[in-house]
């Protein structure tokens, strides 16, 4: 298992269709949208693949299963094309996350993706 991703996005009308990897080059896929961490890791970090057409800019993300509030607690900015989703190490939890996108350059659309999921042990 890893605590880094990497997302390859482009736009698809107002959203983002993502790809998601284990490696950087994009040659080892993840078979859908559910990134698996170790259960001791304190974060899932998702970074852009070489060759995603839109840029990084956060996430948001809250644990399934509770109220779906947005705080301080459960947004990321992105910083150099990365943003780190929180998890705890003391119980196994799965958080969905919208990862923010827009176009490089000139921002011109917020692309909001479709909703992975980050665990941290097998559920």
């Amino acid at each position: 298992m890893t605590t880094t991703y990497y997302v390859k996005a482009q736009a698809d009308g107002l959203f983002a269709a993502c790809s998601y990897f284990t490696d950087p080059e994009c040659k080892e896929p993840v078979k859908g949208s559910r990134l698996v961490i170790p259960p001791t890791a304190d974060a899932c970090e998702i970074a852009e693949a070489q060759g995603s057409e839109l840029a990084l800019l956060g996430a948001a993300y809250k644990t399934l299963g509770h109220e779906a509030v947005m705080t301080d607690h459960n947004f990321n900015a992105a910083v150099a094309g990365a943003v780190s989703v929180g998890m705890p190490t003391t119980s196994i939890v799965t958080k969905g996350v919208i990862l923010i996108f827009s176009d490089r350059g000139t921002v011109k659309t917020l692309y909001p993706s479709d909703d992975p999921e980050v665990t941290n042990g097998e559920q």
